[in-house]
């Protein structure tokens, strides 16, 4: 009975060698292939530039772990190893080698290149395609156009975005594709509180009614009012006297008031001047003022001293902005006029969010 005990644990053992056996082996395989890497002698003061996707800081000599580390990045097609630095190196894996792209084997003192056998060392594919490994099958894939590197991530606010061009060996003129997409978008989380809150408020494209654009005044001219929602950012006009908000008379006070239809942060103001051919007619300085009644007024200061000055425009076209320093949260902005150049006219837009 102990013996028929013994053959039975022999023989569970076994089955679990089997077992981790036939893992290991699922491990190296893909799709039905088996992934074979044959690395090659390093080049010594060396290194392949601008085709890295992945840096490691390894224990050196590191030469079988930076391999072993190409060997499961499914893009590595060769690798760098850095100088060596006390006791530790880094080790650079690349998307690209010398026989797609020998112009980026560069001298770098200290630095080794390691290229692998590579089935495009032989050009099989035709002058105007690219040959890309298949590493899985001991293969080669031919393809008309083909990926740059990535660019560098753009500046956190609230996503990232990087991009990347689809290009080719063949004629500009003939259409090609690339699998994938050009655009990379990835979640970041701002240094800011209020750095995702900054997008426009309904002025300039029309979200804001004209009914929630009033002001103090309007200017009449010819029969004709140059009426509040004429202050659009970026309005353009289609008569003389439809290029912006004027008010009735040159004096400081006069207002343009905004309805946002709701309480909303604000973070940013823009202003213009008049679009129009024979004046300058702009506001050089104006303050702010806020409320959520459209009752009481609170005027904007950075501080709880004096109220805050903002300078206008120098001509009428250019857009000056400002980002308010102490975000505001309020339905209802006075632009409010303390001087200005020929006439106090204006083209507005207001920035923020609904939450933060």
């Amino acid at each position: 009975m102990e013996k028929l005990k013994s053959q039975a644990s022999g023989i569970q053992n076994m089955g679990v060698i089997l077992f981790f056996i036939a893992g290991l082996i699922a491990l190296s395989k893909g799709d039905g292939g088996c992934k074979v890497l044959d690395f090659l002698d390093c080049l010594k003061n060396k290194t392949f530039d601008g085709h890295v996707i992945k840096s490691f800081r390894i224990l050196a000599p590191g030469l079988e772990d930076c391999q072993h580390k190409c060997y499961i990045e499914d893009n590595c097609v060769s690798y760098n190893l850095g100088p060596v630095e006390g006791m530790s190196r880094t080790c650079e894996l690349n998307d690209a080698d010398h026989v797609s792209d020998p112009g980026y084997v560069v001298s770098k003192e200290d630095f080794e290149y390691c290229p692998i056998k590579n089935p495009c060392s032989s050009n099989p594919c035709s002058p105007r395609q690219w040959c890309s490994p298949d590493f899985l099958w001991d293969t080669f894939n031919c393809s008309d156009g083909r990926w740059t590197q990535w660019s560098q991530w753009s500046h956190c606010n609230c996503s990232q975005t990087r991009n990347r061009v689809c290009i080719s060996r063949m004629n500009a003129n003939v259409p090609y594709s690339c699998e994938g997409s050009s655009l990379d978008v990835k979640k970041c989380k701002p240094a800011a509180k209020f750095a995702c809150c900054s997008v426009p408020l309904g002025i300039q494209n029309g979200k804001i009614p004209d009914a929630q654009i009033t002001a103090s005044s309007v200017f009449e001219w010819d029969s004709k009012a140059m009426q509040p929602h004429y202050g659009r950012l970026h309005r353009q006009p289609t008569k003389a006297y439809d290029t912006a908000w004027c008010p009735s008379s040159k004096k400081i006070g006069e207002y343009l008031q905004i309805d946002l239809g709701s309480i909303k942060w604000i973070t940013k103001v823009a202003t213009q001047g008049q679009d129009y051919p024979h004046f300058q007619s702009r506001v050089t300085e104006y303050t702010l003022a806020f409320s959520n009644t459209s009752g009481t007024w609170e005027d904007y200061r950075i501080n709880d001293n004096d109220i805050t000055h903002f300078s206008g425009n120098f001509d009428k076209t250019t857009v000056v902005s400002h980002e308010l320093s102490k975000p505001v949260k309020a339905q209802y902005v006075r632009f409010v006029v303390q001087s200005w150049n020929d006439f106090p006219c204006m083209r507005v837009e207001l920035y923020g969010c609904t939450s933060v």
